[in-house]
């Protein structure tokens, strides 16, 4: 029974013993594990750092090389602009001394525009370069030429000269109209005239745009609008003339240029007759037979009435692609149907432009449209601004095709015979030279 009772108690104080020796044994072994685990971490970091101190050893290295070479290069340019100090000090000074210059004379430092290239003697052949032969008619050629170091394009007339005074007077006619064609912006103006021994030159501007003839030829009859407007600034130009006592003698559609743009000029003065005022008049025939006036048939005497029948006929052309009269190529049948005959006109014609072409192959030159009334007022033109015409303000209703672009190194295959005979005399021996023929247009002197 005491045994009994004594077992259970001993059993419990060896259990309490146990826990008591646990209890305290367990800070030991936590402290053992946190000493473990820190010398864990030291070792892991001492691993860290002994693989970081090569690196660190090289690029510390290259740290030291970078600084002495940014030392070097900081010491070498200071040298260089320690060296280049006088010559910077002496170009300051030297622009100061501008300055001060430039303000005494009163020059403004603003920059100044280049000076314009001089232009060669525009009175001496030789300068020029000659592209192509334009034309070639009984008096002279006509040549596509340039100014040396120019690209304008000019066309020089090439006329040989002849000792009699009636050839001399139409080549200084001609001249002098070209000169006075300046004021209107449907006249071919001229550029300037000199000679040599044998020819004359005229050179004046040069139309890209072709020939009425050639357009005609190209596209057949016009319509209204471009037959009204090429008419209209063909009036100005006539009546430009005739202002001025000149009557032109041979209008006809070759002589009628076109501009780029689509303006006509009219040009070829070789013909024209001067001091046509009042009653004047000539006798003896000139122009192109199909475009001349009855009058001038009939040998009764002409004036400025005779440019009018030519410009009907220009106009009917334009409108019908038609001459009016006799279209054979017997001549005397030509002279009786323009002398007796009254012109035909195709069907379809609008009633206003056959009257006008009516009014204008009058037979009788005193009552001609143009020498009697005014052509402007006529109804074929009542919708046109002749102020704005005048003023070249109206837009063309055509542009034509330029002449092909002219290679400005290529020149004539042949030199001309007129520049070979340019320092030649005449047969006799005598220089033939005109007296008054020279003139430069203002807007030519440079």
């Amino acid at each position: 029974m005491d045994r009994s009772q004594k077992a259970p108690a001993s059993r419990g104080l060896t259990r309490k013993r146990t826990i008591k020796e646990q209890k305290e044994q367990a800070p030991k072994r936590i402290r053992r594990t946190k000493a473990n685990a820190e010398e864990v971490q030291k070792g892991k970091k001492r691993e860290r750092e002994s693989e970081r101190e090569p690196a660190k050893a090289h690029q510390q290295k290259g740290t030291d090389d970078d600084g002495g070479k940014a030392a070097k290069r900081k010491k070498r340019m200071t040298t260089r602009e320690e060296k280049s100090l006088p010559s910077a000090r002496a170009e300051s000074e030297k622009d100061k001394k501008k300055k001060r210059e430039a303000a005494e004379e009163g020059v403004s430092q603003v920059k100044m525009p280049c000076a314009p290239c001089k232009r060669p003697n525009p009175k001496n052949l030789r300068n020029y370069q000659f592209h192509m032969e334009l034309g070639e008619g009984k008096f002279g050629k006509v040549m596509l030429a340039t100014l040396k170091n120019y690209r304008e394009l000019v066309a020089v007339k090439v006329i040989k000269k002849k000792e009699n005074e009636s050839a001399i007077g139409k080549i200084l006619a001609e001249a002098r109209t070209l000169q006075i064609a300046k004021g209107c912006p449907y006249l071919c103006r001229g550029y300037a005239a000199f000679q040599s021994q044998l020819h004359a030159f005229l050179v004046m501007e040069c139309m890209s745009g072709g020939n009425l003839e050639q357009l005609l030829d190209k596209e057949g009859q016009l319509t209204t609008d471009r037959v009204r407007f090429y008419s209209a600034e063909m009036i100005i130009g006539i009546q430009f003339l005739h202002s001025r006592g000149i009557v032109h003698r041979d209008l006809k559609p070759a002589n009628i240029l076109l501009t780029a743009e689509g303006h006509i000029k009219i040009a070829d003065f070789g013909m024209v007759a001067e001091e046509m005022f009042g009653d004047t008049k000539k006798y003896s025939p000139s122009g192109t037979p199909r475009y001349m006036a009855p009058e001038i048939f009939s040998w009764s005497g002409y004036g400025a009435a005779a440019d009018w029948w030519a410009f009907a006929i220009i106009l009917c052309k334009m409108a019908t692609r038609r001459y009016p009269f006799y279209e054979g190529n017997v001549w005397q049948n030509l002279v009786d149907s323009v002398v007796s005959e009254q012109p035909v006109f195709p069907e379809g014609l609008s009633t206003d432009l056959k009257e006008l072409l009516q009014e204008l192959l009058e037979k009788n030159p005193d009552k001609r449209l143009g020498t009697k009334g005014d052509i402007r007022q006529h109804q074929f033109y009542r919708s046109m601004d002749w102020t704005a015409l005048e003023n070249r303000q109206i837009p063309p209703p055509f542009q034509p095709r330029a002449i092909p672009a002219v290679n400005f190194r290529a020149v004539c295959k042949e030199q001309p015979s007129f520049l070979e005979e340019m320092d030649c005399i005449n047969a006799s021996g005598r220089k033939t030279m005109i007296q008054e023929l020279s003139f430069l247009s203002p807007s030519w002197e440079m």
